[in-house]
């Protein structure tokens, strides 16, 4: 416990010897920080030793007692007051007790009387301390409620609630600026794992985190902090375009100096009204997301740019060549093949990690299919699809996924190798090439055989041996495979459709379509696109 300090006063050094020896003080909890010898002193010390009880004679050269304890009270300060004195004038008593003197004791002093005034300013000061703690408390009480309903506001102005911004105005705290821009930030590659060391440090980083902020956001007069979940959110109030990116690249300097974490802010759309805030708040997890692309510990601003249309063609487009490539090495070089299909998969970042990772977790599965339907089957270390995506979800960067991505689809390349070398699977590979780049003509059992130089009746053993279904079942569903698309990505009439098919009865496809997918082509159509 913080001891009491005690400044003692008289003009007479036996006096104040006898004051030191008469109680034990620091028994009592009190400290003696000083003594003066006249009111001059006393009025000096009392400034430099910031004491919290005066023991003083009442009548001293220079100032008196009472001019003291006037200046005590006229200048609220908080320093309790016993005054000793050899005169019994009851003009002095009265001067001292109206100033809030808390005792007057007559020289010589009796060490009980003393004790026992010394006993009354501990309570007193015990008294006053508790107030003084309530008082805090409830002004702290008082100020986190208040920032609790802020903080509130400003999450529902960001969802979308424009009732909010009509309370937040009226508290007060939106500025007259011309522009709203909201940020969120977050910590790079820390996650919550509940009541453990890790989560104490990540509490302790978002303390120190939330403080920087604040701070510099204060400093720059710039806005309000706020939490919304695990983001840190910051709605900036500003008059230049550009202000929301110097102001949040300057927050961004200042984390890293002062608690050296990696953190990745992003920037939103600057909005002119507060009821606005939402649209700029989405910008602003849109461009968090897109640091799975960019690379973590930066400032990423505004939108990002929206997927190219035609991406996702290109990338079917690639994933045909690079399975080509596969089967057949000579038809081109796998590795220009890869890096071009992970650019393209570059461009879906507006989609966010999700989406990247769905994209590429796909495209292996889809040559991995590919190559099986073959008669290439590359199991890829025995790596199941399941485990495949959980592996690509685990990585933090688009970077370090598309290397993982590359490594896999080498290795399928490097078994597809080895078992290309198969004579049989060259023969199966040759005929399903040929079957997907000529089904819309007159393909039979007896010209895929001769392809291969086979008998017929062997070479529909051999098919269904390397594949699992017959000939003719096989033919049909890459002619309905083709056929869908076709139904669903083009103008053409059922009767057209059939013809590029490889059907001269538009009848026989529209009952092998239903046999298939269990509607006429008109009737799928309309139930997909009323």
């Amino acid at each position: 416990m913080k001891k009491i300090k005690v400044l003692l006063a008289d003009d007479e050094p036996v006096i104040l010897r006898g004051l030191r020896k008469l109680l034990h003080w620091n028994e009592l909890g009190l400290e003696i920080v000083g003594e003066a010898y006249d009111g001059k002193e006393l009025r000096q010390m009392m400034d430099a030793a910031q004491p919290d009880l005066i023991i003083s004679d009442i009548s001293m050269p220079g100032y008196t007692g009472i001019d003291i304890i006037r200046e005590i009270h006229e200048t609220n300060r908080n320093i309790k007051v016993v005054f000793i004195s050899a005169f019994r004038d009851f003009s002095y008593a009265q001067d001292a007790l109206r100033y809030g003197a808390v005792e007057y004791l007559v020289k010589p002093v009796d060490k009980n009387q003393l004790e026992q005034a010394v006993q009354k300013v501990i309570r007193l000061i015990g008294d006053q301390s508790q107030r003084v703690r309530e008082k805090e408390m409830a002004v702290r009480f008082e100020l986190k409620k208040r920032n609790d309903s802020i903080e509130e506001l400003l999450v529902r102005i960001t969802d979308g609630d424009k009732s909010a911004s009509v309370q937040l105005i009226k508290m007060g705290l939106v500025s007259r600026s011309k522009y709203i821009t909201v940020c969120f930030g977050e910590l790079d590659g820390v996650i919550s794992e509940g009541n453990n060391p890790m989560e104490l440090g990540r509490n302790l980083l978002d303390f120190a985190i939330t403080n920087v902020l604040v701070e510099s956001i204060a400093q720059t007069d710039s806005g309000i902090y706020f939490r919304k979940g695990e983001l840190h959110g910051i709605l900036l109030q500003h008059d230049r375009l550009e202000e929301a990116l110097s102001l949040s690249q300057d927050f961004h300097d200042k984390l890293n100096r002062y608690v050296k974490v990696s953190f990745t802010i992003g920037v939103g759309k600057a909005v002119e009204t507060l009821d606005e805030a939402n649209i700029s708040a989405q910008f602003a997890m849109n461009s968090l997301q897109g640091k799975f692309f960019s690379g973590w510990n930066c400032v990423i601003e505004g939108q990002q740019p929206k997927a190219d249309s035609d991406v996702k063609s290109r990338i079917n487009d690639l994933l045909k060549k690079l399975v080509t490539a596969l089967i057949n090495p000579a038809q081109g070089d796998t590795d220009e093949k890869v890096s071009e299909l992970m650019e393209s998969f570059r461009m879906l970042a507006p989609g966010g990690k999700h989406v990247a990772v769905s994209a590429v977790y796909g495209a292996i599965t889809s040559i991995r299919q590919e190559l099986k339907d073959y008669g290439i089957f590359a199991g890829t270390a025995d790596l199941d699809d399941h485990e495949l995506l959980a592996r690509l979800d685990r990585f933090q960067t688009f970077e370090q996924m598309a290397i993982h991505a590359s490594e896999v689809i080498e290795e399928i390349r490097r078994e597809a190798a080895a078992k290309i070398g198969n004579k049989e699977i060259m023969q199966l590979v040759q005929v399903k090439s040929y079957i997907e780049e000529h089904y819309a003509e007159n393909i039979t059992l007896e010209s895929m055989a001769a392809l291969v130089y086979m008998n017929p009746y062997y070479f529909s053993s051999f098919f269904k041996k390397h594949t699992g279904e017959n000939f003719k079942q096989y033919l049909t569903e890459v002619r309905m495979k083709n056929g869908m698309r076709l139904l669903m990505q083009s103008d053409l009439m059922v009767y057209e459709i059939a013809d590029r098919i490889g059907y001269n009865n538009p009848r026989q496809f529209s009952d092998t379509f239903k046999k298939r997918y269990g509607k006429l082509p008109l009737e799928y159509k309309q139930s997909i696109h009323p």
